[in-house]
Formats: structure tokens, sequence, C-alpha cells
């Protein structure tokens, strides 16, 4: 006896969708520093912090809409000027949770963007030269990506 299963799809639309962000034009963000070395980052002292400031100078407001890292190592936030803060994004799929995310810098703004190394993610045995990358996505046209650096040299 044969027994024929017939398999119907369904689209799923969640209500949770990001809404739509529109793209702006000829805005970007100004940048304080977008790379850097640590030097020396000892595990005995724990994490290491750096911020970096972001200023829209334009009469636009500009969105990030996505903030994420290359290693699970490395966090990052968005920080207001009234101090507000974003969620803690980290490395996709490593414990950083989603990238996604709707964080406004509005015209005339400065933002702050916290980041955040942890030597010791690696183990006791990972000592040695580091390069890490921070990724941020905007609605701006002309400047859709932002990729923040650094180095440093992992001792015990």
């Amino acid at each position: 006896m044969a027994v024929l299963v017939i398999l119907v799809g369904t689209k799923v639309v969640s209500s949770s969708a990001s809404p739509q962000i529109d793209p702006v034009v000829d805005v970007e963000l100004t940048i304080s520093e977008s790379r850097w070395d640590f030097g020396d980052v000892s595990m005995s002292e724990g994490v290491t912090t750096k911020t970096i400031s972001l200023t829209n100078d334009s009469t636009t407001p500009v969105t990030i809409t996505n903030l994420e890292t290359s290693c699970m190592c490395t966090t990052a936030q968005i920080v207001h000027p009234d101090g507000s803060k974003s969620g803690l994004k980290g490395m996709v799929g490593h414990g950083g949770g989603t990238s996604g995310l709707s964080e406004t810098v509005q015209a005339g703004e400065t933002i702050t963007v916290l980041i955040n190394f942890d030597p010791n993610a690696h183990g006791p045995n990972g000592t040695g030269p580091i390069t890490r990358t921070i990724t941020m996505k905007t609605n701006s046209q002309s400047q859709s990506e932002i990729e923040l650096s650094f180095s440093g040299n992992v001792i015990k």
C-alpha cells in the first residue's frame, strides 16, 4: 500500500519584523578614530575598553541598523548623549545575539560606540597578536558601512 503525502507551503509573517528604514543621501557620520592599537593587553587586568565618537554634522538623522564584531572576545554598544544605550552586540552566533538594531543619530548629535575587548575569552593560552573589527551598517547611501578595527598583543 502506497501513501501519498502532499505538503503545502505557508508563508509566515512575523509581527515583530523590523520597520523599514528609508535610506538617506549625502549624509555621513564623522568618526573620531577608526583604527587603534591597544598595545600589550594583560589577561590579569581583564576587559579593556575604548570609546569612539560618531558625529552627525548634517541636518538629516542617520540610523545605525546593524552592529557586530568579528570575534566573541569583543562586544560593542551605542551610547547616546542622554545615557541611553543599545543592547550589547557581539559576534553573531557566538553569544552576541542578533546584530540588527535601530539607533538613530539625530542631526547635530554625537554618540559614542563603547567597545569592550576581553583578553581572557580565548582561554589561558590565547596570547599573542590580535586584530579585531567592529562593523556598523547605516541607512546612509554614501556611508552604508562603518568599520572600526583595533590591534593589540595579549599577554599573561
